[in-house]
């Protein structure tokens, strides 16, 4: 079996996970987040939405998806089930981090 698509699912994979790190957690971002956090109400959905890594992890997982589907990594129809995966992972690996 060739490893290359594999490799390229998991470093897609990490990558999800990065990203979502970027926009929930890490400080480098902190401010613009901050920002948009005192923008809107304390109990919003939508700030939730900002901070979950579950549910930014979905929207960085399918934009990474359809990504490898651009670049012919593989098949559109594959996009939905690797964006899924790809949050998973990026879950479950925020899981064990612990908070900061």
């Amino acid at each position: 079996m060739d490893t290359y698509p594999v490799l390229i699912v998991v470093v897609m994979a990490l990558a999800t996970a990065r990203v979502t790190r970027l926009v929930t957690r890490d400080r480098i971002l902190q401010a613009p987040r901050r920002a948009v956090l005192r923008a809107l109400p304390d109990d919003s959905m939508l700030a939730y939405l900002i901070v979950c890594d579950w549910c930014v992890s979905m929207y960085t997982g399918t934009l990474a998806a359809a990504g490898g589907a651009w670049a012919g990594w593989w098949a559109w129809w594959w996009v939905p089930a690797l964006a899924l995966a790809f949050s998973y992972t990026t879950g479950w690996l925020a899981s064990r981090e612990g908070e900061d």
